[in-house]
């Protein structure tokens, strides 16, 4: 299945889910904040929200395998050259 079924977002970010007999795996392309973190209240109020909502329900059925670009890093290790991109997309406090 291709999406989340929400209009709105599918035209966002890509999502792709594959139904194994036992498990979905869920492969995952999600939408940055932009420049200058503009984006960043749809990113963490709408997009985040819903897609944890879609990987809910899966979950309900059976258990579910989360792959892909989160476009997100934990640590300074996660990302190329962390030095003056605390306030990119992805690094931000």
């Amino acid at each position: 299945m291709y999406g989340i079924q929400i209009p709105k977002h599918d035209t966002e970010g890509r999502v792709l889910t594959a139904e194994y007999e036992k498990f979905y795996l869920v492969g995952v392309y999600v939408p940055n904040a932009g420049e200058k973190l503009k984006r960043v209240e749809y990113r963490v109020n709408e997009w985040d929200r819903d897609f944890r909502g879609y990987l809910e329900a899966l979950e309900k059925e059976k258990p579910v395998i989360l792959a892909g670009d989160l476009n997100v890093c934990h640590q300074e290790i996660d990302i190329y050259d962390p030095k003056g991109k605390h306030k990119n997309p992805g690094f931000s406090p």
